[in-house]
């Protein structure tokens, strides 16, 4: 009888704890760290100037497209390498980059290998509509609507913009610079800066 009540403690201690972990389980995560600096086609985007930038895309395979003098840079991508980038555009203001976005293909098999890819270098990106948690079915076969976002320790985000209307794009951009400019108008001299301040 003692040996049946010992093991029925032991239970019951043993059930305690571990409704003690699933509740301990239960309360929100940390969100995780950001990482570390954000470089594309080989440069560090954080403080890069928009002509060592677009030096390296050039190098990389974009090529230049036509375009009016009051518009920012803007490269066909569909030979640089990568899955589903179809057209750059870099923004920038008087001090350097503040974004290179990319319409991407918004389907089909390229559009889910570049999720993948980001999947891999990355990890999984956090949702950004709404509830801002992790989203785990982002390299699924179909593309998921919404938008998603990785963060970096140097202020760089990185965000894939999946709309219902309008042009999927995969955007590199530099918090601090598009703060600083939706705090004010277009600089003399900016890239493009209007348009980004709408975007975002």
């Amino acid at each position: 009888m003692m040996r049946f009540l010992k093991s029925r403690c032991s239970l019951g201690a043993a059930i305690t704890v571990m409704l003690l972990l699933c509740v301990a389980g239960a309360t929100p995560a940390q969100a995780p760290p950001p990482l570390g600096e954000l470089t594309l086609y080989g440069v560090r985007l954080k403080g890069a100037s928009a002509e060592s930038f677009i030096t390296a895309a050039l190098k990389a395979g974009a090529t230049p497209l036509a375009q009016r003098t009051d518009e920012p840079p803007s490269f066909d991508t569909r030979a640089a390498g990568v899955p589903a980038l179809q057209r750059l555009t870099v923004l920038s203001d008087a001090t350097g980059l503040v974004s290179a976005q990319f319409v991407i293909k918004p389907y089909g098999q390229e559009n889910e290998a570049l999720r993948q890819l980001l999947v891999s270098k990355y990890g999984l990106p956090n949702m950004a509509d709404g509830a801002r948690r992790p989203f785990p079915t982002f390299a699924a076969r179909f593309a998921p609507r919404g938008t998603f976002d990785w963060d970096f320790a140097s202020g760089m985000k990185l965000v894939y913009r999946q709309p219902a209307l309008g042009d999927a794009t995969l955007s590199y951009t530099d918090v601090e610079r598009v703060r600083r400019l939706s705090a004010t108008s277009a600089l003399p001299g900016a890239s493009g800066a209007a348009s980004l301040v709408n975007r975002f």
